[in-house]
């Protein structure tokens, strides 16, 4: 039987850094399932947040490339120490709040699946690295706090229908994997987590894109207003633009944003970038 996570980290004497977030999974049947997830996307993986190899080695197991990337220059020795002569394994020691994500991507090759266990602080930034990415990756996996799922799934006009749900659901099919309860973890979180997949749907030109996800981010300042009110706040129209914009994409002037459908805001999206008012 191999070595359990917890021993490793023991024997390595690693302590979790509560500043970085650290909940290290101790759970290999748990790792190992995720890793079936994550390579039944790609067989090409850039894990994020690799930790001290939970779910690096069962990803090891089954893909034919992986790339690492882990911050803590402990858990780097760990994950070098471990896998550093397996050849299908490259180590990256980087921050993911200033990661090369275009660097990061083409070295782990074509269309590569992204994975890991996000820290809470850093999610959406993961997110919507995703989302800028959606051309050249095959999907993503990762876990995430309970909360942050719900967010992903939340249906249109409930109260965590948001940026998240909006943006993510539009580009991506969005799927709860599985539940993760706080005591497959050391230390044990406070909260539940969520494995959740992403996977690109129709082409986003960046041309769409863009002004989409300003429409969204722009407008959802304003998200307990109706969609008429907040555009004449956020992006200076007149009551009769605002209205005939709305019209133009179909949408009511008098709803909130949280009520607007994600294919709405695709299209008022289109009609204000048309417009040249975003």
């Amino acid at each position: 039987m191999s070595e359990s996570q917890l021993a490793l980290l023991r024997r390595y004497g690693i302590r979790p850094v509560k500043r970085r977030g650290q909940n290290f999974l101790v759970d290999g049947n748990l790792a190992r399932a995720i890793a079936q997830d994550v390579v039944a996307l790609s067989p090409r993986v850039l894990e994020l947040g690799a930790g001290a190899g939970a779910l690096t080695s069962h990803l090891l197991d089954a893909a034919e490339r992986v790339v690492g990337v882990e911050v803590d220059r402990k858990l780097c020795a760990v994950l070098a120490a471990e896998f550093g002569e397996r050849p299908h394994f490259t180590l990256l020691e980087d921050d993911l709040a200033r990661l090369d994500w275009d660097a990061a991507v083409a070295r782990t090759g074509v269309r590569p699946v992204i994975a890991g266990n996000l820290p809470y602080v850093l999610t959406s930034k993961v997110l919507f690295a995703l989302a800028d990415l959606r051309e050249r990756v095959a999907g993503g996996i990762f876990m995430v706090q309970r909360e942050v799922a719900d967010r992903l799934l939340a249906r249109v006009g409930t109260r965590d229908h948001g940026i998240l749900s909006v943006v993510m659901g539009s580009l991506f099919a969005v799927e709860l994997v599985r539940p993760v309860p706080a005591a497959v973890f050391w230390p044990r979180p406070e909260v539940g987590s969520a494995v959740v997949r992403l996977v690109p749907r129709d082409r986003w030109p960046d041309a769409e894109y863009a002004p989409f996800l300003a429409t969204v981010k722009t407008l959802f300042q304003q998200r307990r207003k109706q969609i008429g009110t907040a555009m004449r706040r956020q992006l200076g129209l007149d009551e009769a633009t605002a209205a005939d914009v709305a019209d133009a994409a179909g949408i009511a002037p008098s709803v909130r944003p949280e009520q607007v459908p994600a294919a709405d805001w695709r299209r008022l999206a289109s009609v204000l970038a048309d417009r040249g008012f975003i």
